[in-house]
């Protein structure tokens, strides 16, 4: 068990490593802490399957860094250009998002890496023309501020003239670029562009990212699950039917249909994927009935929406700087008596303008 902590350190040891402040940084220790809480016949079990897939799903600074060079170079291939500077003197990045969100910091990172690796000056963005719009961010998860952002980006003018219709007619291109999304909220959201902004949104635009998750998300299944579990799922079904207040309805989401297939390529194996589900499951419930919990959104395995009827998201994505609370509880909530594998508590930095990062 000492060695496997180990590994997960020498994975994550850059986790909030920039912010100087040893209390909210991993170590084996928090490690260690963390493993105990659980029963002692699941704790190299854990160890093991998270080894995997943080290997797989945590994100370093140096990756994310790594990311942002190939998006310009890819940018610059797929709009035409041979030269990366002139690219970038019609490029503008769009700073879109309120303080203390990520997008502040993605563009932190692209300020290093045009100066690192591009011999490039961020206040020269767009000093030719603003003919390349890119928004990039680090996770999109339920896509809510991808969708709201772009939204009201699009409803704004330039000369007088809707940034929409310049993207129609083509005078300006957009790209999006993501660390993480999950793809099928990302669907939701071009979805909701084709409804609420243009039909033909999904072809005036493009999105990039490191990757792409799918069939990744933690979905138990219904199969021998323990009276807790029953019991927690008719209390949110309760909730969520007195939140919609009889207005609409969602149907039952707590379980994933068990595939056919054992075949995984992402999870060690079929049955450890399981296994893993439901430890992770058992433990955001035990969690759960030990706080005291306010908000209808906050479920075993992550954030969902009050009428929502699921134990949670499930998402399984990582960063160095940041774990969404759509991953599962034991990752990120410290009620119920629990100390949670990440430090999550963001320290409060008031910024004025997206120019004050690079002061």
């Amino acid at each position: 068990m000492e060695t496997l902590m180990q590994e997960i350190y020498e994975i994550l040891k850059d986790y909030r490593e920039d912010e100087g402040n040893d209390s909210v940084t991993i170590t084996p220790e928090r490690i260690n802490k963390w493993i105990l809480q659980f029963e002692e016949t699941d704790r190299i079990f854990l160890l093991t399957e998270l080894k995997n897939i943080f290997q797989q799903r945590y994100c370093s600074k140096n990756k994310a860094l790594s990311f942002l060079k190939n998006l310009i170079n890819k940018l610059s291939e797929d709009l035409g250009y041979t030269n990366k500077t002139d690219f970038l003197e019609n490029a503008h990045f769009l700073d879109l998002q309120a303080e203390g969100k990520s997008q502040k910091k993605m563009l932190e990172l692209l300020a290093m890496v045009l100066k690192d690796d591009f011999n490039f000056d961020i206040v020269n963005l767009g000093n030719k023309s603003k003919s390349h719009y890119i928004y990039i961010d680090d996770v999109l998860c339920t896509g809510n501020t991808f969708y709201q952002n772009l939204k009201d980006w699009l409803g704004t003018e330039i000369n007088g003239v809707k940034m929409l219709k310049n993207l129609k007619d083509n005078k300006i291109t957009l790209k999006a670029a993501y660390i993480f999304i999950v793809s099928k909220n990302y669907e939701k959201k071009l979805g909701q562009f084709y409804h609420n902004v243009d039909n033909n949104f999904r072809n005036m635009q493009t999105t990039y990212a490191m990757h792409f998750l799918d069939k990744e998300i933690l979905r138990p299944i219904a199969l021998n699950q323990p009276e807790m579990i029953t019991q927690y799922e008719a209390k949110v079904t309760q909730q969520a039917d007195q939140h919609a207040q009889g207005k609409y309805t969602y149907q039952p989401n707590f379980y994933r249909i068990a595939d056919t297939s054992t075949v995984e390529e992402f999870y060690s194996s079929h049955d450890n994927r399981i296994r893993l589900e439901n430890i992770l499951l058992k433990k955001g419930v035990e969690i759960l009935n030990k706080a005291t919990v306010k908000k209808g959104n906050v479920r075993p395995l992550g954030y969902s929406l009050p009428a929502y009827k699921d134990f949670g998201f499930g998402a399984l994505l990582f960063t160095w700087r940041n774990v969404p609370n759509n991953t599962p509880l034991v990752f990120w909530y410290s009620g119920g008596d629990f100390s949670p594998f990440f430090d999550n508590v963001r320290p409060t930095k008031k910024i004025a303008n997206f120019a004050d990062w690079f002061v």
